[in-house]
């Protein structure tokens, strides 16, 4: 899977102007109860640049809908129904909204937050199995942002994220940063992971790229292949749904990726995602709110039960025959829960991350994953190794 992705230098003027812009939203946040209208942001935004105009212009129709409204009570319903990704060289793109970032320095809290990126089309490897529905998805380089993304884990976009009134039912936009994934996985990941069960140079930092793309794609692939549950639920128990949904999508690309019926890269691909999720998006601040770090915990707690999961001098190590066996013993259980909330309950998602030893408080999910993980691992490591991990 070949990723071109544009490293053009921005023009000077645009380069400063989004920095400030970048800088005002930083401002409003320090001060969310001062009104929308009142905002730095607001006054930046009413001078953008020709070409960004109509990207700013979405950010302003949410803000005009209630202009008396503190900035934390914003919501950005235009910029998740109507943004749209400009895909070539040339185009600089432009997202200003009320959002959550998944490892972002207010994990599970939403805040105010820009980010300009150039993007190109991610288009699906011909060899993974066609589906009849396909959310779109872009690979992007990020050019600037607000310090929710470019302090934090700020490596996705996607319209889930945006705090809405009313969700949309479909899905307008999807950005993959994968120069920030790839960064993430080498200063997160690489130094505690035994890389010989890699597959492919982790050191080549294009290949390391291209391979996060597969790897990244075929859990869209995930996403599309299960139950669109997400759009369907009210807004306070949406978590429950994303959970499941972003586990049903790790499953379902697992099991493909693992299948061995198709390509060469799909092992790597494979033991790329479970690395990332289990070493790093584990243990993302405030797990308990975060659907990544959720659905990650969820996946290593039953891969460590699996014994996918062990340690040795290089770190931990990565089995993907057992990987395989547990994405697909688990796929058929997670689709089921998933058919059972179309109507809108989440009670049995709910009763299915009971039973799996999560504790669940409102909204909030809760994991003794020391614990649990410690006394799967024990049984397929030496103690002091599953002492060490829990610790």
């Amino acid at each position: 899977m070949s990723v071109v992705l544009s490293r053009r230098r921005l023009d000077s003027g645009l380069a400063a102007w989004l920095r400030e812009l970048a800088a005002a939203v930083d401002a409003d946040n320090l001060t969310p109860e001062v009104s929308s209208r009142d905002s730095r942001t607001v006054r930046l935004l009413a001078a953008a640049p020709a070409h960004l105009a109509g990207n700013a212009a979405l950010a302003l129709t949410d803000i005009a809908s209630d202009p008396g409204r503190p900035l934390r009570l914003l919501r950005s319903d235009r910029v998740c129904s109507d943004f749209t990704v400009m895909a070539d060289d040339a185009s600089v793109n432009l997202v200003v909204a009320r959002m959550t970032v998944p490892g972002g320095p207010w994990p599970g809290h939403f805040g105010l937050e820009a980010v300009a990126f150039r993007a190109a089309p991610a288009r699906t490897p011909d060899w993974f199995p066609p589906l009849a529905v396909a959310h779109p998805l872009c690979f992007g380089v990020p050019l600037a942002a607000s310090r929710g993304f470019a302090e934090g884990g700020g490596a996705v976009l996607f319209p889930e994220q945006l705090s809405v009134v009313n969700r949309p039912s479909g899905q307008a936009f999807g950005v993959v940063f994968l120069p920030k994934l790839a960064a993430l996985f080498t200063t997160h990941v690489l130094p505690v992971i035994d890389a010989a069960g890699a597959g492919f140079d982790l050191s080549d930092r294009a290949e390391l790229e291209e391979m996060r793309a597969v790897a990244f794609a075929a859990h869209e692939w995930g996403h599309n292949a299960g139950a669109p549950i997400e759009q369907t639920t009210v807004t306070r128990r949406r978590r429950f749904a994303a959970v499941l949904s972003e586990l049903h999508a790790d499953l379902a690309a697992l099991e493909m990726l693992l299948s061995g019926r198709y390509h060469s890269v799909a092992r790597p691909a494979a033991w790329l995602l479970v690395a990332d999720r289990v070493v790093r998006e584990a243990w993302l601040p405030r797990p308990y709110a975060q659907v990544d770090a959720i659905a990650a915990r969820h996946l290593l707690q039953m891969l460590a039960t699996a014994g996918a999961l062990s340690f040795g001098r290089a770190g931990l190590r990565i089995e993907l025959g057992p990987v395989a066996d547990a994405a697909q013993s688990e796929l058929g259980h997670v689709a089921e829960v998933l058919a059972a909330c179309r109507s809108g309950d989440l009670q049995p998602a709910v009763e299915y991350l009971d039973s799996c030893g999560w504790h669940i408080k409102d909204t909030d999910c809760w994991l003794d994953l020391g614990a649990n993980l410690g006394a799967a691992l024990t049984r397929h490591s030496p103690a002091s190794a599953a002492q060490q991990w829990a610790a």
